[in-house]
């Protein structure tokens, strides 16, 4: 596979709209050929639409890999292990053996572990190239690593919202020394909200204010001195007096960067002073993320380079300073750097806490930090969970107590607006220190005392009397479930397993002053075999079998009312249950035209509800999901029979307000009923 580095934390999504569709032929070879010369300009995004024409027109297997390839390259790695399982599923002459590394690291970057270990094992033992073993047993530490390390209850990690992220992506978070955010980010609006033109769209360094309250202002665009036309101007950071701004200019041709060097402006009485390119760190290589530090006495500057001759492909490094804006010749961090990638340096009190997907972690790129003693650095530690994830986690910067700080990453989340797919786009994160830790620990039983695995427990913070937010973990071992509570606030949970019947407590921590732990354990009782009762859980998705639609129409048909009646009825059993009624799409059209349609046949359904129901329309909240949340491996350019894609096309409900279960008739609403043939 071709190595992604993160030239820019957002280089890929320049090339979105930065460049046009290529002009080329539409026969498979001429596809072909034009999406493996957008592969070398770092044009995936127009790559993968090649190949996947070609596919729909061959079938052949060497594309689909292709376009697995592509979709890890775009960070998409759920599509990218359906393309690879797809192919590999059936290779029984394995033909394609080598791509199983490829299969299990996307798999690990899903979060799924237990397959990727499968997957990396079979390559160690089978596989052909020896660098590439060696890289498979670094994986496997990595996923052991996740298992045995616990999370670290001190962080709370949060996004830090829609006035600093946007659909694309945002990197390098730096707060001077008057509390003011700096970070690069791609827009495609300028200030006056117009979009801007395709050869214009630059990456760009902004600042943000955070008022108590009132949370992050607007942000607004440094100076052209600063943000150079014609260049990406990012990875920011402030010397400790707050009086010099480092930064990087980079020049890219397609989506791949030719030139990366540092520059450094300094405070004036009218701001900052325009751009000087630090001299003795830059050269014919890339250069970036530079930050200052000291060693041996000694200001530096540390910064990350693909320097020739260096352990992996980025390798930290560190030049003395000399001058203003001036460094001696820069030397290899050989205790830190890998056979992979190490960047995002961050030096605060004697500790360099940087990114890389070269040691033994979670995902891709994983926080580590090492102590300098004296004479060298220690063994890299890796930072956990909550700092880390199966995805990419860069740009750890934290104050000087522990207790404030910033990261960025492009890891699953519900506030994160991405782009494209869940995990293409980078976000910052806030991190702050917890003052008071309570741990909640619980253990699902059985009526035996037996530790039940597979089950889910919900834990909800109620607002005012009302549900609130919503966290749910699954317990795949035996091993108690943990999570963190915050003070002063209600909660209830409730667990639940299929076969069972579903227990819910309440709890609160009104009054709680000390770091606490409270045991809580679940004894689930068995729901006997012949049972006619299914339990539905807050937040789980049922499919509504008979609601389906003509080809592009969003109108209800006759057979969709079983349904609608036997949900109306629900609402009317448990009058304070407020629903999402969300409609889905399989992943032929387009997909901003799919979004559209599915939200319009979501609102069919909940007109009847509420006009021939006699639903209240507060009741029922409706999201149109279009083609975003595949069940299967047809997504776009997988060739897939109807029945295949008929398998998308659905409508859901799911309970987020009111009861957190409900006992339903199995003949009323089966939510383990396969789906229609009509829809």
């Amino acid at each position: 596979m071709k190595k992604i580095y993160h030239l820019l934390a957002f280089s890929l999504f320049i090339q979105i709209s930065a460049f046009a569709q290529p002009a080329d032929g539409n026969t498979p070879a001429a596809l072909l050929k034009s999406g493996d010369e957008q592969i070398e300009k770092g044009q995936y995004y127009n790559a993968l639409d090649q190949y996947e024409k070609a596919y729909k027109a061959l079938k052949e297997k060497d594309i689909a890999i292709k376009i697995a390839r592509t979709h890890f390259l775009l960070r998409d790695y759920a599509r990218a292990s359906n393309f690879y399982n797809r192919v590999l599923a059936r290779d029984k002459n394995n033909t394609y053996f080598e791509e199983r590394f490829n299969f299990a690291k996307a798999l690990k970057m899903n979060g799924n572990t237990t397959e990727a270990a499968a997957e990396f094992n079979k390559y160690i033992e089978s596989g052909a190239d020896p660098n590439l073993k060696e890289m498979a047993k670094k994986e496997l530490a990595g996923i052991e690593l996740m298992g045995s390390m616990k999370e670290n209850l001190v962080l709370k990690i949060k996004n830090a919202g829609k006035q600093i992220n946007t659909p694309e992506s945002q990197a390098s978070p730096a707060l001077n020394t008057e509390g003011a955010l700096y970070y690069g980010t791609i827009d495609y609006k300028t200030a006056e909200g117009k979009e801007e033109k395709a050869d214009r769209i630059f990456s760009k360094l902004v600042t943000s204010n955070f008022t108590e309250g009132k949370g992050w202002s607007k942000p607004t665009e440094l100076p052209e001195t600063i943000n150079r036309p014609g260049y990406h101007t990012s990875n920011v950071s402030f010397s400790k007096d707050g009086n010099t701004m480092y930064y990087t200019r980079t020049v890219s041709d397609g989506g791949m960067s030719k030139e990366s060097k540092i520059y450094a402006s300094t405070q004036t009485g009218s701001g900052w002073s325009p751009a000087l390119e630090v001299t003795g760190v830059n050269g014919n290589y890339l250069a970036k993320h530079p930050v200052e530090g000291e060693l041996f006495g000694n200001k530096v500057l540390f910064f990350s380079a693909n320097i020739e001759g260096g352990k992996g492909g980025f390798d930290i490094y560190y030049a003395n300073k000399t001058g203003e804006g001036e460094f001696a010749t820069p030397l290899p961090l050989s205790d830190i750097n890998s056979a992979g990638n190490e960047e995002t340096p961050y030096y605060v009190d004697g500790k360099l806490y940087f990114s890389s997907d070269g040691w033994p972690g979670f995902g891709g790129y994983d926080v580590f930090s090492s102590k300098w003693n004296g004479s060298s650095w220690e063994l890299p530690m890796n930072l956990g969970a909550p700092v880390n994830t199966t995805a990419d986690d860069l740009y750890f910067k934290i104050d000087e107590f522990g207790n404030k700080g910033f990261l960025v990453s492009n890891r699953p989340d519900p506030e994160s607006k991405s782009l494209k797919s869940k995990t293409c786009c980078d976000d910052i994160y806030t991190i702050e220190k917890r003052k008071l830790i309570i741990e909640l620990l619980s253990t699902i039983k059985d009526e035996a005392g037996k530790p039940i695995k597979g089950a889910t427990v919900q834990l909800i913070e109620m607002a005012s009397g009302k549900d609130g937010q919503i966290e749910s973990k699954t317990n795949l071992d035996v091993k108690p479930l943990s999570f963190l509570l915050d003070k002063d606030k209600a909660y209830k949970a409730i667990a639940t397993k299929d076969g069972y019947f579903p227990q819910e407590i309440s709890l609160n921590t009104v009054g709680v002053v000390e770091d606490q732990t409270i045991n809580r354990d679940f004894v689930l009782k068995s729901m006997p075999p012949e049972s006619d009762v299914d339990i539905i859980s807050i937040n789980e998705a049922i499919r509504l079998n008979n609601i389906y639609y003509n080809f592009d129409d969003d109108k209800i048909l006759p057979d969709a009312i079983k349904d609608l009646s036997a949900l109306r009825d629900i609402m009317k059993q448990y009058p304070d249950m407020v629903i999402e009624l969300g409609s889905h799409t399989d992943s032929r059209g387009d997909d901003n035209y799919n979004q559209k349609l599915s939200l319009r046949r979501a609102n069919s359904a909940k007109r009847w509800l509420v006009n021939t129901g006699g639903i209240a329309s507060d009741r029922i909240v409706t999201k149109g999901y279009g083609e975003s949340e595949i069940l299967n491996d047809c997504a776009n350019g997988v060739d897939c029979n109807d029945d295949e894609h008929r398998l998308n096309r659905r409508t859901e409900f799911k309970i987020i307000a009111g009861p957190t279960t409900i006992e339903v008739k199995k003949q009323v609403i089966d939510k383990k009923a396969k789906p229609s043939k009509k829809g």
